[in-house]
Order: structure tokens, then sequence, then C-alpha cells
């Protein structure tokens, strides 16, 4: 949440500079400067993002602390660069912002650290202001960059939902352990193709933090991802219910450490952009 938060992970530590190093040794960009991929560009190579997992008891201090930051950036006609928001599962916040290059990457980590500089004589005042929110901040709280993994995507014909305008969303994130979950997949997807199945999914894998793989299922809202039934049962209407099943243990047996929840837009939070 920091307005100049430094990278926690120590991957991104060991390999990166730090934000606060970026802003003392670089001079602050304007506005977008060298940033040629929009913030939330779902066709661009890669995603900054960052995890802020919540104490619930204190959500309200740290989205209202978000609020009023961000009513100073219009302000001022600037943005922090923070990203997209989506809750997952109640009490974590997750932001993603679009890159296509590394030196792109620098720019933003560089933009983000120098935000007080743009607001002008408030401007450190204002963050220590926004900081105060970070007693809400528990663990984990890192960031990581991922880049995207068309292998895995399945795209509903005619419907153009990505992470930034699903309305509801479901993220399963596992540990890839064999070659033979592509495989899978590869007839999983033709059949979803066959079945008109309606949710789309995207995937990406985390290069730079966890080294897992993340698929997003896309829904206009949670209604329609209910109704929409499981992939499973969509691929069985094609192929048979034992096929159908047998693939899936596929998918099962190349993966560990799974975890599913759900993912909701938190648009009110947003940096501008």
């Amino acid at each position: 949440m920091r307005h100049a938060a430094t990278l926690s992970l120590l991957l991104l530590g060991a390999m990166l500079p730090r934000v606060a190093d970026a802003a003392k040794t670089s001079p602050a960009p304007a506005v977008n400067a060298n940033a040629t991929t929009p913030a939330f560009d779902p066709t661009a190579s890669y995603r900054a993002v960052h995890v802020d997992t919540i104490d619930p008891s204190l959500q309200h201090v740290f989205e209202d602390a978000r609020i009023a930051w961000l009513k100073i950036l219009v302000g001022h006609h600037t943005t922090d660069g923070r990203g997209f928001f989506l809750q997952r599962d109640g009490n974590t916040l997750i932001t993603l912002h679009s890159f296509n290059t590394f030196s792109e990457y620098d720019t933003l980590r560089a933009f983000r650290a120098a935000v007080a500089q743009r607001i002008g004589p408030e401007g450190e005042n204002a963050g220590r202001q926004y900081d105060l929110g970070d007693v809400a901040i528990t663990s984990p709280h890192n960031s990581e960059v991922w880049s995207r993994d068309t292998d895995f995507d399945y795209h509903v014909p005619g419907v153009a939902l990505d992470e930034y305008t699903a309305g509801y969303m479901q993220m399963v994130v596992e540990q890839v352990r064999s070659d033979d979950y592509a495989a899978a997949w590869k007839e999983i997807s033709a059949a979803l193709i066959a079945a008109k199945y309606p949710l789309s999914r995207i995937g990406f894998f985390s290069m730079l933090g966890s080294g897992r793989h993340i698929g997003l299922w896309l829904a206009p809202d949670k209604a329609a991802f209910r109704s929409a039934g499981s992939p499973q049962d969509a691929v069985a209407r094609v192929v048979g219910a034992a096929k159908a099943r047998t693939l899936f243990d596929r998918l099962k047996a190349a993966t560990s450490d799974v975890q599913v929840s759900e993912l909701v837009p938190r648009p009110e939070l947003k940096s501008p952009e």
C-alpha cells in the first residue's frame, strides 16, 4: 500500500533495485513517461502484481485511506500507478498493472516512488496519511510479476471479457509438475469449444514470485458463473463422462497445492489512469 513501498519478495529483492533506491537514482518521470502500454491492457505480456492481506476488522481503515488518497491524486491530475484492484476471498486485495517490457516495469516502479513529488508541497504529508492505512496489512504481503500464458486460455466466442472487465472470477493457483497438464488441457479446451461452455479462462505464470500457474475463469457476474455449471460437466457432454473424468484426473495428477478462490473487482479502489 505504501506510496513508496519496496518489494518484499526475496526473489524480487535479489533481481531488481528497490523502489526507494530507484527514486534516488532516477529522475522522477512525467505521467506515463515511457509507459507505452495502457495500465489495464489485457493483451499485454506481463502484469505487475501486488498482494495485500487485510485484517478483516481493519479493512475499513485500509479502504478509507485508499479512497482519501485517490481524491488527492485526482485533484492533482496524477496517479500512483498502483493498478486495478481485485478482492480475493474476502480479505485479500490483489492489484494488477499491465506492461510489455521490463524497461516499462522499471519506469513504473520509479513513477510510483515519485508520486509525492508530482503532488507537490502537500505530497509527503498526504503520503504519510495514506500510509496510516497500513495498520490493516498482515501476512502475506508481497509483489510478483505474472506473465501471460495463452496456451491455457479458453475464450467464449463473441464474449470479450478479461481480468479488467469481468464482474466475477474464479482464481485457480496450482503448482504444475508435469507436461501432461498441457496435453490434458489441450483436449479439455477443444471439448469446451465444442460444448460452447459460457465461461472464458485466461492463464498466467508467476515468473517472479511463487512460480505457480494461475488460471482465471471469467464471468459477467456471480449468477452467470454459477449457472454455467462445471467445466468437467461441459466436457462430459462432448466426450462422455468417463473420458471427461480421465482428463480432469490427469490435470489433478499433474499439479499440487491447488488453491481455488473467488475474485471480485473493486473499481472504486483502482488507480486513476
